[in-house]
């Protein structure tokens, strides 16, 4: 028989820690400037998420006589990857998004050799540009990233203010955790290949998504199989990952693109299309909507013995026109 006294004791005294409320407020309701904002960022860059990098300019201005600047230069050692960094307060607006885009160009111009990323920050990106923001990281090495900014309450006499930052886009071949690069030990993590899926995951694997990439290129159309993600092999359209497979011991895992109606709370009808259609063969359908920032949420384990299925086919041609 259980104690229920000792129990809820045991309970009573595994968390001592208090527990505080707080809302989301902005920068400027705080008494910050944008000024603060960017020695936020310079002070610890890695608060970004983008994984260890230095800044190594500020202000840097491209237009002689005519303003227009460069709020932040960052470089990574470890990959040769310069971040070309935008910094607003507020919504994001079509001055700051195309500044963003117009210093990364200028920038590669200047240091051709290396890799370069458009990096926007902001406090709000959902507003009018958000699915340009979304939809950008398909065809150039652009990042997004918004800046929350918390008010904790009732700790002593004052209340006290914290930010964090939230990658909201990002190329697909970035790796998922831990910003751009995997580091371990200091050491980056180079891309995946096609002998390392081998190596690691295993030829089956490998082989299933490479027939899985010809029997798309036969009856959908052209895709290239791209290896350099660190969890997932996809097939690509352009720049866009229309369908990531991950291993599965009889398969793989996919996640498929969104017509864009739906948010994170509401499937969209396309889902609850595909999910009573595949229900009728036995496959369940998730809607993970924070995957790749909402382009492709719906996700469901697909076994090889069925992943040419006419109904897996139709709903691929689907996926495939919407990326």
């Amino acid at each position: 028989m259980i104690d229920r006294r000792n129990q809820e004791n045991k309970y009573l005294t595994m968390d001592k820690s208090k527990f505080i409320d707080n809302k989301i407020i902005t920068l400027s309701e705080s008494n910050r400037d944008e000024n603060w904002l960017h020695k936020w960022i310079i002070e610890k860059p890695d608060r970004l998420g983008l994984g260890p990098f230095e800044v190594v300019a500020q202000e840097i201005h491209h237009y002689k006589n005519k303003g227009g600047r460069l709020d932040i230069l960052g470089f990574a050692k470890s990959t040769d990857t310069y971040y070309e960094i935008e910094v607003m307060l507020g919504e994001c607006n079509s001055d700051h998004g195309f500044r963003c885009l117009d210093y990364w160009a200028r920038e590669r111009i200047n240091k051709p050799n290396q890799k370069h990323y458009a990096v926007l920050i902001a406090e709000n990106l959902q507003g009018r540009y958000k699915t340009l923001i979304e939809t950008l990281p398909q065809f150039l090495p652009f990042i997004a990233i918004e800046i929350r900014t918390l008010k904790l309450e009732g700790i002593g006499v004052e209340d006290y203010i914290t930010c964090y930052a939230e990658i909201i886009a990002q190329p697909d071949e970035l790796t998922e955790v831990g910003g751009i690069v995997n580091v371990v030990e200091g050491k980056a993590i180079l891309p995946r290949d096609e002998e390392w899926w081998r190596e690691n995951k295993g030829n089956n694997f490998v082989e299933t998504v490479q027939e899985m990439a010809e029997y798309c290129e036969k009856n959908i159309g052209p895709s290239r199989i791209d290896y350099t993600a660190n969890s997932y092999i996809s097939l690509k359209k352009g720049r866009r990952a229309w369908l990531p497979m991950w291993p599965r011991l009889d398969g793989f895992y996919v996640y498929l693109p969104d017509d864009g109606t739906g948010t994170v709370d509401e499937p969209s009808e396309r889902f609850r299309n595909i999910q009573q259609t595949l229900g009728n063969i036995g496959i369940e359908v998730s809607w993970t909507y924070k995957y790749n920032a909402g382009s492709n949420p719906i996700g469901f384990a697909l076994p090889k013995v069925k992943m040419k299925n006419a109904t897996i086919l139709e709903i691929l041609k689907e996926s495939y026109l919407l990326a």
